[in-house]
């Protein structure tokens, strides 16, 4: 069989013993590929999934390297139901449309709409996990991009419906105001009333307001309002521009919603809000995003409060020709005007009476499954930064609840009687989401805030070294072994990850 030539009386022979050998070799080649490749098929219910934080541990990798290998598939990775599409369909249409005939980012048109809905919701409903445990769906929210990333149009699209309802409404007011003055300027019988009334601005928006005077607007408004930022370096830049006290105190008793009054000079009553509701939202670029951390907004908890929404890719996109297939702008006003047109009722002084949601049974068991699992990463995360911006999505978590329900009751998807699983499901998914934004965030604010010591030591550093090693290439960069060691400490979870006790790796 191995001359260079055969009979043809021993061609049947060798025909056999070939194709017995090409056998052989696919059942060899189909082991290896066994052995080399990982099963991806889809695992049965039984099977036990992992978080984020356990494959970090295993694998030994950041858990922005963890997301990446499971994106290009090099790890197998399965989402749980409805993360794929944590909103109603009717608004995912809505912003696949977007994306595909106006290039609207869809991380940042979909974060905005979050937004939005809260707002659309108010103080109308609230979310009860037990007791008295309310949750509103006040959100702060920063779209983070560089320059030109497209975050502005976005933003300007989900915030339309209450720019055209404002519109609509001062334009009400002007005139209500015109016959006001002309009802005074009347004598006193021939007044339609007799004693006329101030006439009250109806809106949803603000921009640039002292803390006094948003809070009379609230108070006019005790639905809720949304301070609007298309540059949300404004906002906080004018922290205490107007008085010496700490702005950053006074947002955090908004976000949760703490009762809020001021005493204005020149006015005889104070303006008091029992349950106040400001959602915060505008956009930001990665090269000031150290200016947001700076005095007392990573000590206090202020930035701990904020959601990032940063796009895996920021480039310019060019134009598509593509017309829309449905008139997208209609639909999503739609969408938002089912929301405010829900009646509420008022007590006695004026405020609203908030409408409460339960969980479901198996929502709320869901829910709380979530927190542990949550609560684990937290005691487990050895960045203080990281750790203080975990803790705040427990709250985080249940107001997405809240929006995601009453979102999908606006799009026919759902009723509005309780918080079921498939709203929790899809809040989870928003916190992973938000979680990684959150991460990337705070790794270009704590990088903007290198020193050139610092960046001269990272860029000297392998992949994966060990505490001597580090050491070593740090003393050559003239640091100390001290500065070095709280270096790694202070940026563990940042710029480096732990891999094993005395070994990290770089992220």
């Amino acid at each position: 069989m191995l001359q260079n030539s055969i009979t043809f009386d021993e061609l049947p022979g060798a025909v056999s013993s070939l194709t017995a050998l090409v056998r052989e070799l696919v059942k060899e080649v189909g082991e290896l590929r066994k052995m080399l490749t990982p099963e991806r098929t889809i695992p049965k219910s039984a099977t036990q999934f992992i978080g984020i934080a356990e494959a970090c541990q295993i694998l030994g990798k950041a858990k922005s390297t963890v997301y990446d290998l499971a994106r290009e598939g090099k790890i197998p990775a399965y989402k749980v139901p409805g993360e794929k599409g944590a909103l109603p369909m009717k608004m995912q249409r809505i912003v696949r449309e977007a994306n595909d005939c106006y290039g609207y980012p869809v991380d940042y048109l979909a974060g905005a709409m979050l937004v939005a809905v809260g707002l659309g919701i108010g103080n109308t409903h609230f979310a009860r996990l037990k007791g008295k445990w309310d949750e509103s769906a006040i959100l702060f929210m920063a779209l983070v991009g560089r320059p030109g990333a497209c975050k502005s149009h976005p933003l300007n699209f989900a915030i339309r419906p209450f720019t055209e309802l404002d519109g609509k409404a001062t334009r009400a007011y002007v005139k209500a105001c015109e016959e006001y003055e002309r009802q005074r300027e009347l004598p006193m019988k021939e007044r339609s009333e007799p004693h006329t009334v101030a006439p009250i601005c109806k809106r949803f928006l603000i921009s640039d307001a002292t803390p006094e005077a948003m809070l009379l607007i609230h108070s006019q408004n005790l639905r809720g309002i949304l301070m609007w930022n298309d540059e949300l370096a404004g906002w906080f830049k004018n922290f205490n521009r107007y008085n010496k006290g700490s702005d950053e105190e006074y947002w955090l008793k908004l976000f949760n919603a703490n009762p809020s009054f001021s005493d204005r000079k020149g006015v005889k009553n104070s303006v008091y809000i029992s349950r106040p509701f400001i959602s915060v939202v505008g956009t930001i670029q990665n090269g000031i995003l150290n200016e947001l951390a700076q005095g007392s907004r990573t000590s206090n908890g202020f930035i701990d409060r904020l959601l990032f929404v940063m796009p895996d890719n920021q480039d310019k996109q060019p134009w598509s020709d593509k017309e829309p297939s449905f008139d997208i702008e209609a639909a999503w006003a739609d969408i938002i005007g089912k929301l405010v047109a829900m009646p509420y009722e008022t007590d006695t002084d004026g405020n609203i009476v908030a409408n409460i949601l339960p969980f479901a049974p198996e929502a709320k068991v869901r829910l709380y499954e979530w927190q542990r699992m949550n609560t684990e990463e937290c005691n487990r995360e050895e960045c203080d930064a990281l750790k203080g911006v975990y803790n705040k999505f427990d709250f985080h978590a249940i107001r997405f609840c809240l929006i995601l329900q009453m979102v999908r009751w606006a799009c026919g998807e759902s009723d509005k009687s309780e918080i079921d699983l498939v709203s929790v499901e899809n809040a989870i998914s928003l916190v992973d989401y938000f979680k990684a934004t959150a991460t990337r965030v705070q790794g270009i604010i704590r990088d903007l805030s290198l020193s050139e010591q610092q960046r001269a030591v990272m860029s000297a550093l392998p992949d994966e070294f060990t505490t001597e090693q580090g050491v070593e290439i740090a003393a050559d960069n003239s640091m100390p072994e001290r500065t070095f060691k709280d270096f790694i400490r202070r940026f563990t979870g940042i710029h480096f990850q732990k891999i094993r006790h005395g070994v990290y790796g770089k992220i």
